[in-house]
């Protein structure tokens, strides 16, 4: 995947100003609620000790993963768009773009494939997973997770010269054979093989929610003696949200990661691609690094909760600013 290429083709379209100006206050949007989201999750994680276990550090890894993605990558995609005929004041930094681009985006699909792995372990083997997760070896795999991400960056900066870098996504002809083997490449690792890992964790944890549904279902039939009605309905619900959260996640991630890659795909190698679907795509993309702290969140609970006392204890803390200014000026007013 090779954003910054992308977006240099479009930034020769002869699209209407409001419609420059819309894209860009999009992807300003996407960029700054990604930072701020990002941000807030890191540090809560970081400052509160009970967040502190290995679960969380793979949640801390992908929000930074995104948190740097949405402070390059999709700033950078944003000025290109305001600024008609842009070009960067050298070439190095096409190369540097098209480096953090890949190399943050890689990591963040590569965080979320391995916090998936280790909450199918958790839920799997629950009783060995303190064995099979240690500090070390989760250590490991978060360096495991950038090395393999900044593999999958490196190799075009090696033949693509500054014409392509900065200005196309056609592959250069002398170059044609190395750009279908790394575009097949991104497909296999950055899409095929974490999509085949996720869906496989998650159909496993669905399964074991719902077996365990149908266990507790069938104990409180045993101990309460109830009519099967209740415990149907029960057991319908507990299914039907470990169905959502399945969804919600995996849905998620291929709805803004896969439009993208198709249509870079036809682009590169078969035809051209309306304008308008790769600018759309595009911040359809980049819009899961705004999504993925939403989803984090949503379902931690203790996530939920220190994020909460963060905001209202920030807010309370405005809110007796305020009185107490309010309270000087009135005392200043009096002794007046």
């Amino acid at each position: 995947m090779t954003t910054q290429n992308n977006s240099s083709d479009l930034s020769n379209d002869t699209s209407l100003p409001v419609e420059r100006i819309l894209e860009t206050i999009l992807l300003f949007g996407i960029a700054v609620f990604a930072i701020v989201s990002n941000g807030l999750l890191l540090y809560v994680i970081f400052s509160k000790r009970n967040l502190h276990n290995l679960r969380n550090a793979f949640v801390a890894n992908l929000a930074a993963a995104d948190l740097l993605l949405a402070a390059t990558d999709i700033i950078y995609q944003a000025i290109e768009r305001i600024v008609i005929d842009f070009r960067p004041p050298h070439a190095s930094l096409c190369y540097i773009i098209l480096l953090t681009g890949v190399l943050f985006g890689a990591a963040s699909v590569f965080n979320l494939t391995a916090m998936n792995m280790v909450r199918y372990i958790s839920i799997c083997y629950p009783l060995h997973f303190s064995h099979y997760l240690t500090l070390r070896r989760s250590a490991a795999i978060v360096v495991f997770v950038w090395i393999a991400a900044f593999c999958l960056a490196f190799p075009p900066l090696i033949w693509r010269p500054d014409g392509v870098v900065c200005s196309t996504t056609k592959p250069s002809g002398e170059h044609f054979v190395s750009e279908v083997i790394y575009m097949s490449s991104e497909w296999l690792f950055w899409f095929f093989i974490p999509a085949i890992l996720i869906f496989f964790s998650y159909y496993r944890i669905y399964a074991i929610a719902r077996s365990h549904a149908r266990k507790i279902s069938a104990l409180e039939v045993v101990q309460s003696r109830e009519m099967p009605a209740g415990s149907d309905r029960a057991n319908s619900l507990r299914e039907k949200k470990a169905g959502r959260m399945v969804t919600i996640l995996f849905g998620f991630w291929v709805l803004c990661w896969m439009p993208f890659f198709i249509v870079l795909t036809i682009s590169k190698f078969k035809s051209h691609v309306p304008a308008i679907l790769m600018r759309l795509f595009l911040c359809l993309m980049f819009a899961n690094s705004a999504i993925n702290p939403i989803v984090l969140t949503w379902y931690n609970r203790e996530l939920k909760e220190a994020i909460k006392k963060v905001l209202c204890y920030n807010k309370q803390r405005h809110s007796i600013a305020n009185g107490d200014a309010r309270s000087m000026a009135k005392g200043k007013t009096t002794s007046v």
